[in-house]
């Protein structure tokens, strides 16, 4: 149980990989938006920070606002296949991938820089951004302040080691293998332990 609690991505380095800039295979809030204007009456998602589930990445769709009251920080158009990277207290890690039906009409806070890959598998780097010798580049670059944050600049300038696009998506397939081994698992000891609860209550009449 431990051991599928506890399970976490990990890439391993080759040393033959090249070494590139973030900016280098992913546009940086590319996309720009004001909600107010765009949509007006008309309702769409917004995504802010705590609409990533810090360490796993699942993001919650249901924040939905009309267009008029769209907060200021309301700024950054997401579609599918792009990674939201929070900025602010990146140690936590609310770094989400997007893939979402209505994303024509959704809209993440600018306390995030969103990942547009240009040249490299979306999924590889966003499983990138959970490994620590990329977390360890934002944690050094995060301010002193009362909110911990990095810039676009920073974010630019993240090192990453890439192999080439077909072992990226060897990689990136070998990890959602896993992933959904440990999520089936997950399922598996959740009705042993109901099971032993029942059990229990059965022995002691409870």
């Amino acid at each position: 149980k431990q051991v599928v609690e506890n399970y976490k991505p990990t890439i391993k380095i080759d040393p033959s990989w090249e070494v590139v800039k973030l900016c280098d295979v992913c546009a940086v809030n590319s996309n720009t938006i004001d909600p107010v204007a765009e949509f007006g009456e008309e309702e769409f998602i917004y995504i802010d920070i705590s609409s990533v589930e810090n360490g796993t990445g699942v993001i919650n769709y249901d924040n939905v606002l009309v267009g008029k009251e769209a907060p200021s920080r309301a700024r950054r158009k997401v579609t599918n296949g792009d990674i939201l990277l929070s900025t602010v207290r990146p140690n936590l890690k609310a770094f989400g991938y997007v893939n979402y039906r209505a994303t024509d009409k959704c809209v993440a806070s600018t306390g995030f820089a969103v990942l547009t890959p240009t040249n490299a598998n979306g999924k590889f780097i966003y499983y990138t951004m959970f490994q620590g010798y990329v977390l360890d580049q934002m944690i050094n670059s995060m301010g002193k302040g009362a909110y911990p944050s990095i810039n676009q600049s920073d974010v630019n300038a993240l090192a990453l080691p890439l192999p080439n696009l077909d072992m990226q998506q060897h990689i990136v397939h070998q990890i959602e293998e896993e992933i959904f081994a440990v999520e089936q698992n997950k399922k598996l000891i959740g009705i042993f332990e109901q099971k032993i609860k029942d059990k229990i209550s059965e022995v002691w009449g409870e």
